[in-house]
C-alpha cells in the first residue's frame, strides 16, 4: 500500500490496481473525459462504473445517511487517518482480500479535510458479470445449489470475524460462474465470533421478506432461507 499525502488530501493505494496512478483518479469528471464511464448505481446515491487498463473499477463518495444526513451530506467529524470511513473499508477489505473472501479488491481510499470535518471516497474493483440477488430474484428463483452457496459463503466471513453492518439482500451478489460474493463494508469491522452473528443473518432475513413485500414476483420463500440456513449451520 502506496500512501500520498498533498495539502488536506491523504490517500491510500494500491499500486497493483493501477498502470500510473493519479489522484484524479476519484473525479468522476476525469473518467468522464476519458470516455470511461461504463455506468452507474443510483440508490440513496450515485455509484459509478468506470473502465480502466488494469481492472474496470467501483468510484464511491461517502454520505451520510438518517436525519444528519440532511445536514452533513457528506462530511464527518475529524477521526485520526486510519479511522476514516475510507480508510477503515481500505483496511476491512484488504485483509479480506489477502484471506482469499469474495470481495473487491480495494484499490484507493481517499480523505480530503476541512477544518473540523473531512469528505471520503473510494476505489475499488468491479466485480465483473454479476448481479445483486435482488436484481436475480425479481427475474427468477436460485437453485438449491446457489442458496446453498450463499449460506457457505456468509458463514465464511463470519468464520474470520467479519462483522457486516449491511447484510442484505442487495450487498449480495451472484455472478455468471455461480460464485457469491459480499460488497459493501462501510462500518465493517472484525470481532470475536459472537451472538451477533445471529443478528446478522436475522438481518438479512428481514431484507428478503422485505423485498418479497415490495415485489409481487419475487422469487423468494421461506423455504429458500431454510436452505440457506441449514448450508450456513453445516461444518
Amino acid at each position: 500500500m502506496e500512501r500520498i499525502e498533498h495539502g488536506s488530501e491523504i490517500i491510500w493505494y494500491d499500486p497493483e490496481c493501477f498502470d500510473s496512478f493519479q489522484r484524479d483518479f476519484f473525479e468522476i469528471d476525469y473518467w468522464r473525459e476519458q470516455d470511461a464511464i461504463s455506468g452507474k448505481a443510483v440508490g440513496r446515491n450515485t455509484t459509478w462504473f468506470v473502465k480502466d487498463a488494469v481492472c474496470d473499477k467501483v468510484l464511491r463518495h461517502y454520505y451520510r445517511g438518517g436525519m444528519i444526513g440532511r445536514v452533513m451530506e457528506d462530511t464527518f467529524l475529524h477521526v485520526a487517518e486510519s479511522k476514516s470511513r475510507a480508510m477503515s473499508e481500505f483496511t476491512v477489505l484488504a485483509k479480506l482480500y489477502r484471506r482469499g473472501l469474495p470481495v473487491p479488491r480495494p484499490c484507493a481510499a481517499r480523505m480530503v479535510r476541512s477544518n473540523l470535518v473531512y469528505r471520503a471516497d473510494i476505489i475499488l474493483s468491479l466485480v465483473a458479470n454479476s448481479l445483486d440477488l435482488v436484481a436475480v430474484l425479481k427475474d427468477r428463483a436460485l437453485t438449491q445449489e446457489e442458496w446453498q452457496s450463499v449460506g457457505k459463503t456468509i458463514r465464511r466471513f463470519h468464520d474470520a470475524g467479519l462483522y457486516h453492518a449491511d447484510l442484505n439482500s442487495h450487498n449480495i451478489l451472484l455472478d455468471t460462474d455461480g460464485k457469491i460474493w459480499l460488497i459493501d463494508f462501510d462500518k465493517c469491522h472484525f470481532r470475536e465470533p459472537n451472538t451477533w452473528t445471529r443478528e446478522n443473518m436475522d438481518r438479512l432475513l428481514r431484507s428478503f421478506r422485505k423485498e418479497k413485500g415490495l415485489h409481487p414476483d419475487f422469487h423468494w420463500q421461506e423455504s429458500d432461507w431454510r436452505i440457506l440456513l441449514n448450508s450456513y449451520k453445516a461444518k
